[in-house]
């Protein structure tokens, strides 16, 4: 193909993906509920494990509308990846020889299949494990004594009397559940200790109120902003989808002859450098995501690097 038919190709290719990224983005805005839901599990179990209210805060009147859009949006391009590394890899494919394009299309489902790897890796493990570390290491700043001192009770004095104490029968009880009652009467409390609230049956229905682990409240509850959340949430998982492409990379690259596998295993240290430096690139300011993303993307370096091996080695029992 002459220059020309090759950027006609790339034209048509692109055109194709953005089919594609669009029609996945309507597909994701009208179950953008059901994907919202999916989203943000994780952070709802890890909530309640850790003693909060399951919920997501809305900071803004347009807060939850420009959330809806973002799932749409960034949930498309998610979805159309496979559909993108489709396009891509037959492009590639018009510049090689009949017997590399049977290989390049085998390269096509590996590809599509590690993307989808990718985003199970982040949703099943990375991301309850990061929300978890974060939410436990808030809760470690205690709210400190709050009494006055002896000078500030003078410069502030209290005009309100203290509250009455109201004291109990030694016999009441509030019955503690896992699952809320099936048929309660009327004036019936409890205490579920599964969703950490105390309910109190009404003649219109249930009433609750959210219980907080401990005696004393904390300085910080890990509430999150549900816009802030969905863009975090979407943008590790394009990040962790692309990242977990190292292996056909690192094999492409090495299959082609651009760069021989001797050479890249030479360069392990400099390799490392570039995966932090990626790392922190795609993922949000914290240490826990980097991390949790540069581990991987070495390791599946090192899994490219052996299968181009195999390769060169079964290459070169054929010659």
């Amino acid at each position: 193909m002459s220059f020309g038919e090759h950027l006609e190709e790339l034209r048509s290719r692109l055109i194709l993906a953005l089919a594609g990224v669009l029609s996945t983005t309507i597909i994701a805005l009208v179950f953008g509920k059901d994907i919202l839901a999916i989203i943000c599990h994780p952070l709802l179990m890890v909530q309640q494990l850790n003693g909060l209210p399951p919920n997501l805060q809305v900071l803004a009147p347009t807060a939850a509308f420009v959330a809806y859009l973002k799932i749409g949006f960034l949930a498309g391009i998610i979805l159309a990846m496979p559909w993108i590394l489709y396009q891509a890899w037959l492009f590639v494919a018009t510049g090689l020889y009949k017997h590399e394009r049977r290989f390049v299309q085998m390269l096509i489902p590996v590809s599509v299949g590690l993307f989808v790897a990718g985003v199970l890796f982040l949703y099943f493990i990375v991301l309850p494990l990061v929300l978890h570390f974060f939410i436990r290491f808030n809760t470690a700043f205690g709210t400190p004594e709050l009494s006055p001192t002896p000078i500030q009770r003078l410069l502030l004095p209290d005009e309100e009397p203290p509250p009455p104490v109201i004291e109990l029968p030694d016999s009441a009880q509030i019955p503690s559940v896992a699952d809320d009652p099936a048929d309660p009467d009327p004036g019936d409390i409890w205490v579920n200790v599964r969703t950490h609230r105390l309910v109190i049956q009404t003649p219109n229905g249930p009433m609750s109120v959210p219980l907080k682990p401990g005696a004393r409240q904390k300085t910080m509850e890990s509430q999150f902003a549900i816009d802030f959340y969905i863009s975090f949430v979407l943008m590790l998982a394009l990040a962790f989808g692309i990242a977990f492409e190292t292996p056909i990379v690192v094999f492409f690259l090495a299959w082609s002859g651009i760069v021989p596998t001797a050479t890249m295993a030479r360069s392990r240290r400099y390799v490392l450098l570039a995966t932090v430096i990626v790392a922190a690139m795609l993922t949000p300011p914290d240490v826990i995501s980097q991390l949790l993303l540069a581990g991987p993307m070495f390791c599946l370096f090192e899994v490219g690097i052996l299968f181009a091996r195999l390769v060169e080695r079964k290459k070169e029992a054929i010659a």
